[in-house]
């Protein structure tokens, strides 16, 4: 908190954020300088783009694919959620969890500490400090046993998770002045958890937003108290949209496909041929065919398929990727730049919300940026992404980012002067199948050497 503050508001949209419900939110937003055009990682999930905001690279090369994959470096075979007890085997094992340095590393290495407070799941917490497995840094999370007396007494999860959420401010309260680390990462499950059980425009999510929005002014009134002026990161991990009717995978694709594992994400499943198992292409046909099925990637580069995009168009490809990335089916329900919009959903039921597809809604995601050299009362529509923000972060610290990261430092964030021009490419792809003429189409925003997948759909 004392240089480095990240703020995380699972799921919100840019949109979320008005006069009405978020008056504070709102305050730092007019005062600071905001990314219109921000991006999640595809999969839009949350495991998936905190690895995004903690490395600075894309999936592909830190590997954590999705809330649920399979760790093919480790296990073949076998679909693993990414939550603490599975991570904690993975690294035991002496296989790596993330394929890359992550903050927390990098923080090590330059005699800084760390501290993260998350009511999220354990997975999304040792995500954001890695270190915790060798008792590095302070990790304050409900199911990550530490030595520290106050990671203790953490209330039982609710919906909407207001006591949780409360509960990380009473620790903030308890922490001297010297205890507050260089950097920090301050996660909250909402409005993500209410609105995966409610509903995007629920009264629950709406409660859960708001009580956010008072607790982010307790944690600027913290930071105020202390004399700290930190650079403050306010950052969402994906955007979100409406379930128009749930799919069931094991009736639509394993029960007749069982040499394939079929990892599911909200909006979105990776297919993963099993061991000794050749890729069929007869399953991409049989994907095709349902009404429910968006745009197809190509993970893995030994299989080739006419009208199917490659996974590398938009991101390198890495060890861990699937051989089939699958974006569920999603439709737009207004034109507004933060659109709400319909997806056919792996889990949860009609009229609840969900993300993890390739869809506008769910890559739309916030960021905001406040603190001593920042522009303040500026936003841009230029493209970003959470892959962008460590880089950023290492810049503020004046730290050389590695030569590995694959973001960019968001220059127009403190820059006197940056020009506002950036690429839009569409690229189509038609194939006929045998269920008939099939188009996807992927676009991408360019912007200096930088890609962004704006978004992924499909005509049938």
């Amino acid at each position: 908190m004392k240089k480095i503050l990240i703020i995380g508001l699972d799921g919100l949209q840019m949109s979320q954020v008005d006069q009405k419900n978020t008056p504070n939110l709102a305050k730092f937003k007019s005062d600071g300088f905001s990314f219109e055009n921000h991006h999640a990682s595809f999969p839009t999930v949350t495991r998936t783009n905190v690895s995004t905001i903690v490395t600075g690279v894309n999936p592909g090369t830190h590997g954590i694919l999705g809330n649920n994959m399979v760790f093919t470096d480790y296990d073949k075979n076998k679909i693993l959620n990414v939550m603490y007890p599975e991570m904690k085997n993975i690294y035991r094992s002496g296989n790596k969890i993330l394929l890359t340095p992550t903050l927390s590393d990098i923080a090590i290495e330059n005699n800084l500490n760390l501290m993260v407070l998350n009511s999220g799941t354990s997975g999304n917490a040792l995500i954001q400090n890695t270190g915790v497995l060798n008792n590095k840094h302070r990790t304050f999370h409900r199911d990550i046993p530490t030595q520290d007396k106050l990671n203790n007494k953490w209330p039982n999860p609710e919906i909407p998770d207001l006591h949780s959420n409360s509960h990380i401010i009473n620790i903030l309260n308890k922490l001297e002045s010297e205890d507050f680390a260089d950097i920090s990462i301050i996660w909250f499950d909402e409005p993500d958890k209410s609105q995966h059980n409610f509903g995007i425009d629920s009264q629950e999510s709406i409660t859960a937003i708001q009580h956010i929005d008072n607790l982010f002014k307790n944690i600027l009134d913290l930071t105020e108290q202390n004399n700290f002026d930190p650079y403050i990161f306010l950052v969402s991990d994906h955007g979100y949209s409406k379930i128009s009717k749930n799919i069931n995978l094991m009736d639509e694709l394993a029960v007749n496909f069982p040499g394939y594992l079929f990892a599911e994400n909200g909006g979105s499943f990776m297919v993963y041929a099993k061991e000794n198992q050749i890729f069929d292409p007869i399953l991409i046909n049989e994907i095709i065919s349902k009404p429910w099925a968006g745009p197809i990637i190509l993970g893995n580069s030994n299989i080739n398929y006419n009208g199917i995009h490659n996974y590398d168009l938009f991101f390198k490809s890495g060890i861990r990727n699937p051989d089939l990335f699958v974006s569920m089916n999603w439709r737009k329900l207004n034109h507004s730049n933060n659109i709400k919009g319909e997806i056919f959903s792996t889990n949860l039921k009609a009229g609840n919300g969900n993300h993890g597809s390739m869809s506008q809604q769910e890559i739309n995601a916030t960021l905001i940026l406040n603190g001593p050299k920042i522009n303040n009362g500026i936003s841009t529509e230029l493209p970003s992404s959470n892959v962008d923000v460590l880089p950023t972060i290492l810049h503020f610290l004046n730290i050389d980012p590695p030569s590995y990261i694959e973001g960019r430092v968001l220059k127009e964030s403190f820059a006197k002067k940056s020009s506002e021009d950036f690429d839009v490419l569409k690229i189509p792809l038609t194939s006929k199948t045998p269920s008939g003429e099939y188009m996807q189409e992927i676009q991408i925003s360019l912007y200096n050497d930088y890609k962004y997948l704006d978004y992924g759909y499909v005509e049938k």
